[in-house]
C-alpha cells in the first residue's frame, strides 16, 4: 500500500509539474523575441526577405496552438516589388491531452488574406523555382545526415514497428479573402483567382464533411470573368481508400468577350464515388445545365492514373436550338426554312479511352427527323481520326436546312430590324467562262479514314426525292469510294458508284450509274424545274474525268452513256408543228396556229453517246411515234454548252392525231431539222433546201414509176426506189 501511495503521489507531482509548465511556459516564453532569428533563417534558406508585421502567439494548454499576424515574403529577383506571398492571419490549434492517447484533434485551421503572386518570365524562369531548388538542397543534406547516422546506429524501427495514430480529427478549415494571380510574360497570359473563400466542416474519416468553395476567375485574353461556387458533402472512408460525395454542386456564372458579353450560366449536379486504390470513378445522377441546354446521365471511369477508360449514358433534353443560338448571339446557319432547328434532342451510350470513342444506341431527333445508329472513332490523337458508322434516318428534307437561292435570301432580323432580301446580281459570265473555283477539298480528302453505311428512308435534296436508299462510304489513303443504291427513285431504282482518287497531282473521278423504270417528267421537273421529257425510261453512264474545277471536269470528261424512254413526249419541241409550218410555206398557205404547249409524242426514244474530252457525239438517236420516225446524230459541246444536231423526221401516217389535216404529199418524205444554239436557248429550224430537193426527187421517182409501170421487173423497180433521194 505504501508503494501504491508513493506512486500515486509521484504521479500527482508529475501532473502538477506538467500543468505548471503548460501554464507558465507561454507566460515566460515570448515567440516574438525570436522574430529576427526567424527572418535570418528564412533569408539564409531562400534568399528572400520575410516581414513579420503582426504578432506571433503561442499557446499550450488546453490546446497547443500557433497564431500568426501579417506576414510577407518578398518576390524573386526580376519579378517586381510585389510580395511573392503574404497573409493577414493564420492560426492552427491541436488539443493537447488527446495526444497522450495518440489522438490528433485539430481545431479549425484559419487562413485569412492570402495573396500569392505566381509569374513566369520571358526566358521561361519562374518566381518559385529558386524556392524549389532550396528545398531540394535541404532535402539532400538532410538525407545525407540520416544515412550517416543510420550507418552507425540501429534505429528504433529495427526492433519495433512505428506506432500509428489511433485517430485523426480536424475541426474544420476556413480560408477567406484569398487571391492568387498568374502572369506569363512569355505568352502574355494573365489569370487571377480572386475572393477565394473555403469553408470545410468537421473532418473525420468515415463521416461526411460539409464543403463550400467560392472564387472569381479573371482571365485577360480573351476577356473572361467567372464566378464559381462548389458545394458538397464529401465522405472519406475510415480506411482512407474511398471518397463519396452524395451531392456535388458546381455553379459557374461567366461573361466573355468571345460571347459578346452575354452571360453563361452553368450548373452541374452529380453524385460521386472514387475508389482511391483502384482509381475507379462513378458519376451518378449527372445533371448539367448550360443556359437552358439540359444534359443528364451516368458516367463511370476505371484506372484513371494508369490506363483510363470510361463508359456511360447521356441525354440532351429537347431544346429549341434556333432560339438558344439567337439568345446567345451565336452564329445561326442560314436555312431556307425558318422553322427548322426548333426541336433537337439527343440520347446515346458511350464508351472509350483516350485513344478511342464508341457511341452506341445513338438517337438524334432533329425536328421531324430521327437518326439512329452507332459511331466509332479510333486514333483520337491523330490529325484525322478513323471513323466508322452505321446510321439510319427515317425521313429528312435537306432543302429546308440548306441556304436559300441567292435571289430568295431569308431576311435577317437583328435588334428588331428586318433587312429585306437582296437579289443576286445577274450572271454575266458566259458558259465555259466561269471563274476557276476548286470543288474538292483535296487536302482533307487525302486524310480521310472512313468506313460506314448510311440508310435513308426518305430524302429530299435539291428538290429530288429519294426513297429507301443506302450509301456505303469508304475512304483511306486518298482513295474515296461511295456506293449508292436507291430502291425507290421516281417509281424506278438507281444504282451507282463514285470513286475519287486524290493521291496524285490532280483528282481523278469515275462515275457509274444505272437507272431503270424511272418517270422522266417528275424527275426533270424536280431536278431542273422543267420536265421537258415525259415517259418511262432507263439510263446508264460510265464516265471518267480529272481536275478540280467545273471547267476541268468538262474538258477532261470521257466515257459513254445510253438511254431509252417509252410512251412519252419531248416537251417544248413540236416536230409536227414544224412540219406543218414548213409545208404551209412551201404551198404558199397560211401558217397553222401553234399549240400553247408544244411537244412531240413518241412511243420509243433512245440512243447512245460517246464523250471524248468534253464533246458528246451521238450517232444513233431514234424516236418512233404513231405518225413519225425520227433519226438523229450530232454532237454536244459540254464545255461551251453548245448544240450541233441533225434530226431527220419522216411522216409515216396521217397527222390527224396531232390536230391537222392530212399532208399526204409528205408521207414517206424525210424532213431534215437542224438544232443549234445553247442549252439555255436551243434553236430548231427545218432545212428547207434539203426538204425541197427531197420532195422534187420524190416527184421524179413517182413519175418514173408511173411511166415504167408494168414495163420493169419488180427487182429493178426496187433498185430505182430512193435513187433520187
Amino acid at each position: 500500500m505504501k508503494i501504491l501511495k508513493a506512486l500515486a503521489g509521484l504521479l500527482g507531482l508529475v501532473i502538477v509539474l506538467v500543468v505548471a509548465v503548460v501554464i507558465i511556459a507561454p507566460l515566460v516564453i515570448d515567440p516574438n523575441d525570436y522574430r529576427d532569428e526567424i527572418v535570418d533563417k528564412v533569408k539564409e534558406a531562400t534568399g528572400r526577405d520575410l516581414q513579420i508585421n503582426g504578432e506571433i502567439s503561442l499557446s499550450v494548454f488546453p490546446r497547443l496552438g500557433l497564431e500568426l499576424g501579417e506576414l510577407k515574403l518578398s518576390n524573386a529577383k526580376g519579378f517586381g516589388d510585389a510580395p511573392f506571398v503574404s497573409i493577414k492571419q493564420a492560426a492552427v490549434r491541436v488539443q493537447l491531452m488527446p495526444l497522450l492517447s495518440k489522438q490528433v484533434e485539430v481545431d479549425t485551421v484559419l487562413l485569412d488574406g492570402l495573396v500569392l503572386n505566381l509569374a513566369k518570365a520571358k526566358d521561361g524562369s519562374t518566381n518559385w523555382s529558386d524556392l524549389a531548388g532550396a528545398d531540394k538542397k535541404q532535402s539532400y543534406e538532410h538525407k545525407t545526415k540520416v544515412e550517416r547516422s543510420s550507418s552507425k546506429t540501429t534505429t528504433a524501427s529495427d526492433s519495433k514497428a512505428a506506432m500509428p495514430l489511433a485517430g485523426l480529427a480536424v475541426g474544420g478549415v476556413t480560408v477567406s479573402n484569398a487571391n492568387v494571380s498568374w502572369r506569363d510574360d512569355s505568352s502574355g497570359q494573365q489569370v487571377s483567382i480572386q475572393q477565394l473563400n473555403l469553408q470545410v466542416g468537421m473532418i473525420m474519416p468515415g463521416q461526411p464533411i460539409d464543403l463550400e468553395l467560392s472564387f472569381v476567375v479573371d482571365n485577360q485574353t480573351p476577356a473572361v470573368k467567372a464566378n464559381i461556387q462548389l458545394s458538397g458533402s464529401p465522405q472519406l472512408s475510415a480506411e482512407l481508400d474511398q471518397l463519396d460525395i452524395s451531392k456535388l454542386i458546381l455553379s459557374v456564372d461567366a461573361k466573355s468577350e468571345v460571347l459578346n458579353g452575354k452571360p453563361v450560366k452553368l450548373k452541374l449536379e452529380t453524385g460521386l464515388a472514387l475508389n482511391l486504390l483502384t482509381q475507379h470513378l462513378k458519376l451518378n445522377g449527372l445533371q448539367l445545365n448550360l443556359n437552358g441546354l439540359a444534359l443528364s446521365g451516368d458516367l463511370a471511369a476505371t484506372d484513371l492514373s494508369n490506363d483510363p477508360a470510361f463508359n456511360g449514358e447521356l441525354k440532351l433534353a429537347d431544346v429549341n436550338l434556333r432560339d438558344w443560338l439567337t439568345q446567345h448571339d451565336l452564329p445561326m446557319p442560314v436555312t431556307a426554312d425558318a422553322t427548322v432547328l426548333t426541336s433537337v434532342a439527343l440520347a446515346l451510350q458511350l464508351a472509350g479511352t483516350p485513344k478511342n470513342l464508341d457511341l452506341k444506341k445513338l438517337t438524334l431527333k432533329l425536328d421531324d427527323s430521327n437518326l439512329t445508329g452507332n459511331i466509332k472513332v479510333n486514333n483520337l490523337a491523330a490529325e484525322m481520326p478513323a471513323i466508322g458508322f452505321d446510321l439510319s434516318v427515317d425521313a429528312i428534307d435537306l432543302d429546308r436546312y440548306l441556304p436559300p437561292p441567292a435571289d430568295e435570301a431569308v431576311p435577317v432580323k437583328a435588334e428588331g430590324v428586318v433587312t429585306p432580301p437582296t437579289k443576286a446580281p445577274a450572271a454575266t459570265a458566259k458558259p465555259g467562262m466561269q471563274p476557276e473555283v476548286e470543288l474538292l477539298p483535296v487536302k482533307l480528302l487525302r486524310q480521310l479514314d472512313i468506313n460506314g453505311i448510311f440508310r435513308i428512308g426518305r430524302l429530299t435534296v435539291k428538290k429530288l426525292l429519294v426513297e429507301d436508299a443506302e450509301l456505303k462510304v469508304k475512304a483511306k489513303d486518298g482513295h474515296i469510294q461511295v456506293g449508292q443504291q436507291v430502291k425507290s427513285f421516281y417509281q424506278g431504282n438507281l444504282q451507282g458508284e463514285v470513286k475519287i482518287d486524290v493521291r496524285g497531282k490532280e483528282p481523278l473521278l469515275q462515275i457509274t450509274k444505272q437507272v431503270s423504270n424511272i418517270q422522266a417528267e417528275p424527275l426533270l421537273q424536280d431536278l431542273t424545274g422543267d420536265g421537258r421529257l415525259r415517259g418511262v425510261g432507263r439510263f446508264n453512264a460510265n464516265l471518267k474525268t480529272r481536275g478540280n474545277t467545273e471547267q476541268a471536269f468538262r474538258r477532261n470528261l470521257n466515257g459513254d452513256i445510253g438511254f431509252r424512254f417509252e410512251k412519252g413526249a419531248v416537251k417544248g419541241i413540236d416536230l409536227a408543228q414544224t412540219i406543218r409550218e414548213t409545208w404551209a410555206k412551201i404551198k404558199g398557205k397560211p401558217v397553222p396556229p401553234a399549240s400553247d404547249k408544244p411537244e412531240t409524242d413518241f412511243s420509243e426514244l433512245g440512243g447512245t453517246a460517246v464523250i471524248t474530252k468534253g464533246i458528246l457525239v451521238n450517232k444513233d438517236l431514234s424516236a418512233k411515234s404513231p405518225f413519225l420516225r425520227v433519226d438523229g446524230k450530232g454532237q454536244v459541246n459540254l464545255i461551251k454548252e453548245q448544240l450541233d444536231y441533225n434530226l431527220t423526221t419522216t411522216i409515216v401516217e396521217s397527222m390527224e392525231g396531232q390536230g391537222s389535216k392530212d399532208i399526204k404529199d409528205l408521207l414517206g418524205v424525210p424532213v431534215p431539222v437542224k438544232i443549234t444554239g445553247s442549252f439555255a436557248n436551243p434553236k430548231v429550224k427545218p432545212n428547207m433546201d434539203e426538204l425541197a430537193k427531197r420532195m422534187v426527187a420524190g416527184k421524179v421517182e413517182q413519175k418514173i414509176e408511173e411511166k415504167l409501170k408494168g414495163k420493169l421487173p419488180d427487182a429493178l423497180k426496187d433498185k430505182l426506189k430512193g435513187l433520187f433521194r
